[in-house]
C-alpha cells in the first residue's frame, strides 16, 4: 500500500473507505462524506475491504464490526498487517460502547471507534478530525513544520514518550492569550502544566524533570500499562496554571513496542462541575454545612475504622427548642436567618480537636458559602443538627461539648437589629455501648434529645436502654389517645365552686379525665402534655366544650337558675383559627346561654403574641362568654396586661392557697392579689381550698369565690347534680 496521502490531498479530496454489509447505511456514510468534502468507495464484506485498501490506498477506513466472510476486527488487522497499512487512520463502526468493544477495537489496531445508533451530522466532522490527527502524527514524524501548525491549533497536548519517560516530541496545546509562561525548571519547582515552555525546552527531558515528582511516577506506571496490555490508559491530575488549580487528564496509546502518545486535556470545567453536584449531594444549601447524607457517610467510616481499631466514639443530636414558635411569630426567613448563625456559632464553638480523628489533618478554614471539609459537623434538617465525636477517651468529653454548644446556643442572636433567644437540647449515643450500627446510633441520639426535652429543654442528656421503653410506652399511650375519642374513654368530672357570701354554689368547673381500656385512669398530669405536644387537645378540647355545654343546659333546666360552668382552655385551642366558630357552634347547638360559659386561660397564654391575643380576645367577648385567668401568680402576673386584655376574673393558684393560714408570706401575696384584682373590678377565685381555716381566712380577705377538696371533689354529673339540689331547694321554696 503506497504511502502517497499527503501528496494526493494537496490536490484533490481525500478518499475514505466505507466497508459495511448494509447497503443503506453505505450509501449513508458515503452521502455524509461527501457532504464534508470527501470521496468515498465501498465495500461490501471484510475481505473486500481488505483487497481495496491494499489496491486504493485510501486516506480513511471505516469499517462495520459485523461483516460477512470476515468481520471489523479481522479486517482491520489484516490491513495493519500489509506493507504500508501501519498508518492508514481506521475508524471501526460497533454497536456496541462499553469497555469491552473499545478494547477490542484498538486491540485490532483501529484509529478511533463510533458507536452505532450514529450520529450523522457529527461523523462528518469526526472523520474529518482523524485524518487532521493521522496527518499530526505523520507530520510529528517526519517533523513536518506544516502539520505541526495544525496540532498548535488544537487545544489538547500532543507528545510521544519513550518507555523510560523521556519526551520524543511535544506539540503544546494552544495558549490562552496574555499568559507569559515561565521555563520548564521553575514550572516543575512551582507545580505548574508542562505546556508552560517551549517545545524545545520539554523535547529529551525526563518527565520527572517538567512534572512534579508524583504526578510524573504515576504517569511512567500508566505508559508502562499501555505497552504492555496495549490498551489506551488514563492518568488524572491536578496542577497550578499560572496561580491558578487546573485538572487534566493524560490519555496514553501505544505506538510501537517501546513508545507511546499522549493526549493531554483540560478537564477543569468537568471537575468543576462534578464539584457542583458533590456539593449539591453532598453541602446543605442554606447553612452550607454537609448534609444528612454526607453525615450518614462520615459516620460509617468511623464506625468501621472504630471497630478495626477498637475505639469508642460519641453521636450528638441537636434541636432548638421552640424554633417553630419562631418560624410562626417571626416568619420563615427569620428562621431560616437563625439557622444560618447556628450553623456559624457551631463552627466557632466547637474545637478541631473535638471533630477529628487523632493524627488527622486540621481542616483549613471554609471560604464564603463552602462546607467544612473532614469535620463531622452536619444539619440534618430543620433544626437538627449533628456532631461526631472520634477516639472518644471518656463520656465526659461528650459531655463537655455538649454543654459548651449549649451554653453558646443561650448567647442572643441578632436578626434585623432584633435579639433573639433560643435555647438547646441535645442527645448523645456512645458506641459500642449504645449500638453497632448507624441507624441504632442515630436513633438513639435522637431519644437522649427527646428526653432531655421532657426534662425541661436547655439541656443534655446521654442515652439508656431504659430511654426506649419509656419512648416505646410514650408512643403506645399516643396510640391509645388517638382513639380515646372514638372508644368513648374520656369523660368528665365537675368541681363546684362556691359563692363565700351566699354558699351557693355558682359554678362549676369540668375537668377532662381518660379511662383507658388496658391502663385504667390515666393521670391528666400524664395525657394532657401528651395532647399538647401531637395536637390532640384541638379535638378533645373541643369535645370537652361540647360535654359541658351540654351539660350545663340540663343543670339550667334542672334548677330554673344559672350556673357557669367553667372550661379549660389550651394554647393551642387558643390560636386555632377556628376558635370562635367551635365556640358559637357548641352554644347554638346545645342552646346555652353564652353568659354561663367561663373559657379559663393561662398567663403565658395570654402573653404570647399580644397582638394576636387581643384580637382573639375581642371576638370571644363579642360573642358574650366569661374570661377568666388560671393559675394566676405562677407566670407573669403583670398589672399592664390585665389592664390591657380585660378579663372578668382571675383564679389564684392552688400553691398559694396551700400554706395558709400559716405561711405568712402566701397570706400577703393572696391578699395583695385580691385587692389588686377588685380595684380592677375582676371577680376572684381561689383554687385548692382544702380546709375549713383557709375558707374563713379567704371569706375575711374578700376573695369572691374558692373552689377545692373541702367543699367538693371533682365529681360526675350525677353526684354534682344532688349536690346542687340541696341548695337549690331553700331557693325553689321561697
Amino acid at each position: 500500500m503506497p504511502a502517497t496521502h499527503a501528496s494526493r490531498r494537496a490536490s484533490q479530496p481525500a478518499v475514505v473507505l466505507v466497508a459495511d454489509d448494509d447497503p443503506v447505511m453505505r450509501l449513508l456514510m458515503v452521502e455524509m462524506l461527501e457532504s464534508v468534502g470527501l470521496d468515498a468507495i465501498e465495500a461490501a464484506d471484510g475481505a473486500q475491504a481488505v483487497a481495496l485498501a491494499a489496491e486504493r490506498s485510501p486516506d480513511l477506513i471505516l469499517l462495520d464490526v459485523e461483516m460477512p466472510h470476515m468481520d471489523g476486527f479481522a479486517a482491520c488487522r489484516a490491513i495493519r498487517d500489509a506493507a504500508g497499512g501501519g498508518s492508514v487512520p481506521v475508524v471501526m463502526v460497533t454497536g456496541g460502547d462499553d469497555l469491552e468493544a473499545v478494547t477490542n477495537a484498538y486491540e485490532a489496531g483501529a484509529t478511533d471507534f463510533v458507536s452505532k445508533p450514529i450520529n450523522w451530522p457529527i461523523l462528518g466532522h469526526r472523520v474529518l478530525y482523524v485524518l487532521r490527527a493521522s496527518d499530526a502524527i505523520v507530520r510529528l514524524r517526519i517533523a513536518d513544520a506544516q502539520n505541526r501548525a495544525v496540532l498548535a491549533a488544537i487545544p489538547d497536548t500532543f507528545f510521544r514518550m519513550s518507555r523510560d519517560g523521556v519526551y520524543l516530541d511535544y506539540e503544546p496545546g494552544r495558549e490562552s492569550p496574555g499568559r507569559e509562561a515561565p521555563g520548564p525548571e521553575a514550572a516543575r519547582r512551582a507545580g505548574e502544566w508542562h505546556d508552560a515552555a517551549a517545545p524545545g525546552a520539554i523535547v529529551g527531558r525526563h518527565v520527572t524533570e517538567v512534572l512534579p515528582r508524583e504526578i510524573a511516577e504515576r504517569l511512567l506506571e500508566q505508559v508502562a500499562q499501555a505497552l504492555q496490555m496495549r490498551q489506551v490508559r488514563s492518568v488524572e491530575y491536578e496542577l497550578l496554571h499560572f496561580g491558578e488549580s487546573q485538572h487534566f487528564e493524560a490519555r496514553l496509546v501505544a505506538t510501537g513496542s517501546a513508545e507511546v502518545l499522549g493526549l493531554v486535556r483540560d478537564i477543569s470545567e468537568r471537575k468543576h462541575a462534578e464539584e457542583q453536584i458533590r456539593r449539591l449531594a453532598y453541602c446543605d444549601s442554606l447553612t452550607g454545612i454537609p448534609n444528612r447524607q454526607a453525615f450518614l457517610e462520615v459516620l460509617e467510616r468511623e464506625l468501621q475504622r472504630s471497630k478495626i481499631g477498637n475505639k469508642k466514639f460519641a453521636v450528638l443530636f441537636m434541636d432548638l427548642d421552640a424554633f417553630k414558635r419562631i418560624n410562626d411569630t417571626l416568619g420563615h426567613d427569620v428562621g431560616d436567618q437563625l439557622l444560618k448563625q447556628v450553623s456559624e456559632r457551631l463552627r466557632e464553638t466547637i474545637r478541631p480537636s473535638d471533630l477529628m480523628s487523632r493524627g488527622d489533618p486540621i481542616p483549613r478554614a471554609p471560604e464564603d458559602g463552602e462546607a467544612i471539609q473532614g469535620t463531622n459537623l452536619a444539619r440534618l434538617g430543620g433544626d437538627e443538627f449533628t456532631i461526631l465525636i472520634p477516639d472518644l477517651d471518656r463520656v465526659e468529653h461528650a459531655l463537655n461539648v455538649a454543654h459548651r454548644v449549649k451554653d453558646a446556643m443561650r448567647r442572643p442572636f441578632v436578626i434585623e437589629g432584633n435579639e433573639i433567644f433560643v435555647t438547646a437540647s441535645i442527645g448523645i449515643s456512645l458506641f459500642p455501648e449504645d449500638g453497632d450500627d448507624c441507624t441504632s446510633l442515630l436513633k438513639y441520639a435522637d431519644t437522649a434529645m427527646y428526653h432531655a426535652k421532657n426534662c425541661g429543654k436547655n439541656n443534655a442528656k446521654l442515652y439508656s436502654s431504659s430511654l426506649t421503653m419509656q419512648i416505646m410506652s410514650h408512643v403506645k399511650l399516643e396510640v391509645g389517645l388517638r382513639r380515646a375519642l372514638q372508644n368513648d374513654e374520656l369523660y368528665l368530672l365537675y368541681q363546684p365552686q362556691l359563692d363565700v357570701r351566699s354558699n351557693e354554689i355558682v359554678g362549676v368547673e369540668a375537668l377532662v379525665r381518660w379511662r383507658h381500656a388496658e391502663r385504667g385512669i390515666v393521670s391528666p398530669t400524664e395525657f394532657i402534655p401528651l395532647a399538647e405536644e401531637t395536637g390532640l387537645i384541638v379535638p378533645i378540647g373541643e369535645w370537652v366544650l361540647r360535654t359541658a355545654c351540654i351539660q350545663a343546659r340540663r343543670w339550667q333546666k334542672l334548677a330554673g337558675r344559672p350556673v357557669r360552668m367553667a372550661v379549660n382552655l389550651s394554647a393551642k385551642q387558643f390560636k386555632d383559627e377556628s376558635l370562635s366558630q367551635i365556640v358559637l357552634s357548641a352554644l347554638n347547638d346545645t342552646g346555652l346561654d353564652p353568659r354561663l360559659l367561663e373559657l379559663e386561660l393561662t398567663e403565658s397564654t395570654l402573653m404570647d403574641d399580644a397582638k394576636a391575643t387581643l384580637a382573639t380576645l375581642e371576638l370571644l367577648r363579642g360573642i358574650g362568654v366569661y374570661l377568666s385567668i388560671d393559675d394566676f401568680g405562677t407566670g407573669y402576673s403583670s398589672m399592664n396586661y390585665l389592664k390591657r386584655f380585660d378579663v372578668r376574673a382571675l383564679k389564684i393558684d392552688r400553691s398559694f392557697i396551700s400554706g395558709l393560714p400559716q405561711d405568712s408570706e402566701n397570706a400577703a401575696i393572696t391578699r395583695a392579689i385580691i385587692a389588686m384584682a377588685h380595684g380592677l373590678k375582676m371577680v376572684v377565685v381561689a383554687e385548692g381550698v382544702e380546709t375549713g381555716e383557709q375558707l374563713v381566712l379567704l371569706e375575711e380577705y374578700g376573695c369572691d369565690m374558692v373552689q377545692g377538696f373541702y367543699l367538693g371533689r371533682p365529681a360526675p354529673a350525677d353526684a354534682v347534680t344532688g349536690m346542687l339540689q340541696k341548695l337549690w331547694v331553700p331557693m325553689l321554696a321561697k
